[in-house]
Protein backbone atom coordinates (compact mmCIF):
# COMPACT_ATOMS: atom_id res chain seq x y z
CA UNK A 1 0.00 0.00 0.00
CA UNK A 2 3.29 2.52 0.73
CA UNK A 3 3.54 2.67 -2.98
CA UNK A 4 -0.13 2.07 -4.39
CA UNK A 5 -1.62 4.96 -2.01
CA UNK A 6 0.98 7.80 -3.53
CA UNK A 7 0.18 6.56 -7.22
CA UNK A 8 -3.29 6.95 -6.91
CA UNK A 9 -2.90 10.03 -5.56
CA UNK A 10 -1.03 11.54 -8.26
CA UNK A 11 -3.10 10.36 -10.51
CA UNK A 12 -6.11 11.83 -8.44
CA UNK A 13 -4.04 14.90 -7.86
CA UNK A 14 -1.43 15.50 -10.45
CA UNK A 15 0.72 18.13 -9.54
CA UNK A 16 0.29 19.81 -13.10
CA UNK A 17 -3.15 19.48 -14.81
CA UNK A 18 -1.14 19.20 -18.61
CA UNK A 19 2.25 18.49 -20.13
CA UNK A 20 3.40 20.09 -23.31
CA UNK A 21 5.46 18.24 -25.84
CA UNK A 22 6.86 18.95 -29.21
CA UNK A 23 5.74 16.21 -32.39
CA UNK A 24 9.47 14.68 -33.12
CA UNK A 25 7.79 13.11 -36.32
CA UNK A 26 4.56 13.24 -38.29
CA UNK A 27 1.49 11.73 -37.20
CA UNK A 28 -2.43 10.91 -37.38
CA UNK A 29 -4.50 11.50 -34.17
CA UNK A 30 -7.90 9.27 -34.65
CA UNK A 31 -10.62 10.12 -32.24
CA UNK A 32 -13.37 7.77 -31.14
CA UNK A 33 -15.71 9.18 -33.70
CA UNK A 34 -13.56 8.91 -36.61
CA UNK A 35 -12.52 12.41 -36.64
CA UNK A 36 -8.48 12.80 -37.75
CA UNK A 37 -6.02 15.24 -37.03
CA UNK A 38 -2.74 15.37 -38.85
CA UNK A 39 0.29 16.32 -36.41
CA UNK A 40 3.20 17.97 -38.22
CA UNK A 41 6.75 18.10 -37.46
CA UNK A 42 7.40 20.84 -34.69
CA UNK A 43 3.92 21.30 -33.49
CA UNK A 44 3.19 21.59 -29.69
CA UNK A 45 1.32 19.09 -28.50
CA UNK A 46 -0.36 20.00 -24.77
CA UNK A 47 -1.76 16.66 -22.53
CA UNK A 48 -4.51 17.55 -20.74
CA UNK A 49 -3.14 14.70 -17.52
CA UNK A 50 -5.94 15.90 -15.64
CA UNK A 51 -8.25 14.80 -17.80
CA UNK A 52 -6.42 11.81 -19.02
CA UNK A 53 -6.07 10.53 -15.61
CA UNK A 54 -9.24 10.79 -14.98
CA UNK A 55 -11.01 9.57 -17.88
CA UNK A 56 -13.52 6.57 -16.86
CA UNK A 57 -12.62 4.51 -20.16
CA UNK A 58 -9.07 4.07 -18.62
CA UNK A 59 -10.21 4.18 -14.66
CA UNK A 60 -13.65 3.54 -14.01
CA UNK A 61 -15.52 6.13 -11.01
CA UNK A 62 -12.28 7.86 -11.42
CA UNK A 63 -13.21 10.36 -8.63
CA UNK A 64 -13.10 7.40 -5.97
CA UNK A 65 -9.47 6.58 -4.77
CA UNK A 66 -8.83 3.27 -5.01
CA UNK A 67 -5.14 2.57 -4.82
CA UNK A 68 -5.73 -0.83 -6.01
CA UNK A 69 -5.82 0.37 -9.60
CA UNK A 70 -2.16 0.02 -9.38
CA UNK A 71 -1.48 -3.71 -8.47
CA UNK A 72 0.03 -5.45 -11.03
CA UNK A 73 -3.15 -7.19 -12.52
CA UNK A 74 -4.41 -3.83 -13.31
CA UNK A 75 -1.54 -1.79 -14.88
CA UNK A 76 -1.43 -4.52 -17.35
CA UNK A 77 -4.67 -4.40 -18.48
CA UNK A 78 -4.00 -0.18 -19.29
CA UNK A 79 -1.96 1.29 -21.99
CA UNK A 80 0.73 2.73 -20.27
CA UNK A 81 0.35 6.32 -21.64
CA UNK A 82 -2.59 6.78 -19.60
CA UNK A 83 -0.56 7.13 -16.57
CA UNK A 84 1.99 10.61 -16.54
CA UNK A 85 2.34 12.16 -13.45
CA UNK A 86 6.19 11.99 -14.24
CA UNK A 87 6.00 12.42 -17.84
CA UNK A 88 6.66 9.68 -20.29
CA UNK A 89 10.01 8.38 -23.30
CA UNK A 90 13.43 10.67 -23.41
CA UNK A 91 11.90 13.67 -21.79
CA UNK A 92 10.52 11.95 -18.20
CA UNK A 93 11.42 13.54 -15.23
CA UNK A 94 15.12 12.51 -14.64
CA UNK A 95 13.50 12.46 -10.59
CA UNK A 96 11.51 10.11 -10.69
CA UNK A 97 13.28 7.45 -8.44
CA UNK A 98 14.55 9.76 -6.30
CA UNK A 99 10.56 11.16 -5.81
CA UNK A 100 8.86 8.06 -5.25
CA UNK A 101 11.68 7.39 -2.71
CA UNK A 102 11.42 10.84 -1.18
CA UNK A 103 6.95 10.02 -1.23
CA UNK A 104 7.23 6.82 0.59
CA UNK A 105 10.07 8.22 3.51
CA UNK A 106 7.58 11.19 4.25
CA UNK A 107 5.12 9.05 4.59
CA UNK A 108 6.37 6.68 6.54
CA UNK A 109 7.87 9.30 8.97
CA UNK A 110 4.41 11.35 9.15
CA UNK A 111 2.32 7.35 9.67
CA UNK A 112 4.83 6.59 12.58
CA UNK A 113 4.93 9.53 14.38
CA UNK A 114 1.94 11.41 13.93
CA UNK A 115 -1.96 10.71 13.44
CA UNK A 116 -3.08 12.77 10.57
CA UNK A 117 -6.52 14.24 10.20
CA UNK A 118 -8.56 16.50 7.35
CA UNK A 119 -8.96 19.76 9.47
CA UNK A 120 -12.65 21.35 9.27
CA UNK A 121 -11.03 24.39 7.36
CA UNK A 122 -10.62 21.83 4.65
CA UNK A 123 -13.64 22.62 2.25
CA UNK A 124 -14.91 19.05 1.40
CA UNK A 125 -14.90 17.22 -1.56
CA UNK A 126 -11.58 18.77 -2.81
CA UNK A 127 -12.85 20.96 -5.81
CA UNK A 128 -9.19 22.39 -7.93
CA UNK A 129 -8.83 26.31 -7.87
CA UNK A 130 -9.14 26.78 -11.74
CA UNK A 131 -6.53 29.86 -11.10
CA UNK A 132 -3.58 27.70 -10.36
CA UNK A 133 -1.17 26.19 -12.98
CA UNK A 134 -0.65 23.45 -10.00
CA UNK A 135 -3.20 21.18 -9.28
CA UNK A 136 -4.03 23.10 -5.77
CA UNK A 137 -7.57 22.71 -3.57
CA UNK A 138 -9.50 25.93 -3.39
CA UNK A 139 -9.06 27.30 0.01
CA UNK A 140 -6.00 24.97 0.37
CA UNK A 141 -5.78 21.56 1.84
CA UNK A 142 -5.86 21.97 5.89
CA UNK A 143 -4.78 18.72 7.87
CA UNK A 144 -4.24 18.53 11.72
CA UNK A 145 -1.45 16.37 12.81
CA UNK A 146 -1.27 14.77 16.09
CA UNK A 147 1.60 13.44 17.93
CA UNK A 148 1.60 9.55 18.56
CA UNK A 149 2.71 7.94 22.10
CA UNK A 150 6.40 7.29 21.89
CA UNK A 151 5.86 4.30 23.67
CA UNK A 152 3.83 3.00 20.66
CA UNK A 153 5.16 -1.01 19.94
CA UNK A 154 5.10 -0.15 16.31
CA UNK A 155 8.68 2.34 17.65
CA UNK A 156 10.07 0.30 20.00
CA UNK A 157 10.15 -2.43 17.41
CA UNK A 158 11.92 0.10 14.95
CA UNK A 159 14.00 0.71 17.89
CA UNK A 160 14.83 -2.37 18.93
Amino acid sequence: MIVLCPTEAMRKYPVIGTMTRVCTKPCQLKSPSGLSCNVEVGTSVIIPLLALHHDPKHYPDPETFDPERFNEENIAKRHRFTYLPFGEGPRICIGIKFALAQIKVALVTIILHYKVSVNKKTMLPLTMDKRSLLTYPTGGLWLDFTKRNQHNPVNQRLSN
